[in-house]
């Protein structure tokens, strides 16, 4: 799936969000981002570019922004959002309740079906 840039930076913000979540950014967290960048062609100068822009941001206004960014990606990408942040809710072998409140509240926002996100995950792992 060639992928836009918009869904690239939609997928960093709320990977952002979710890994910080439980206060802890464990290092498979930080070894499944690097999968997931080289999976998705997120160029080092982009994730620098968004590592720049939410250095001094509140985790609300990241999670803001991510949700805008992913109302302008089609259902395919949104879908592929979802698996992405499934997957890295599970890295670290311990699902926060915090990172599951997240999840869900985002899949109702954006009215993903859970089921597909869990067929997409586990298909891309």
């Amino acid at each position: 799936m060639e992928t836009t840039l918009t869904y690239k930076l939609a997928l960093l913000h709320l990977i952002h969000v979710l890994v910080n979540a439980d206060g802890v950014v464990d290092e498979r967290e930080r070894q499944l981002l690097e999968i997931i960048r080289k999976e998705e062609n997120i160029s080092d100068a982009v994730f620098h570019a968004f590592e720049a822009r939410i250095m001094s941001s509140a985790i609300k206004s990241v999670y803001e922004h991510g949700m805008k960014l992913l109302e302008d990606c089609s259902d395919e990408e949104k879908l592929q959002v979802f698996a992405h942040l499934y997957r890295m809710a599970l890295a670290d072998d311990d699902m926060n309740m915090r990172e599951v409140r997240l999840l869900f509240y985002a899949l109702r926002t954006t009215q993903i079906d859970f089921d597909d996100v869990m067929l997409v995950a586990r298909m891309a792992s």
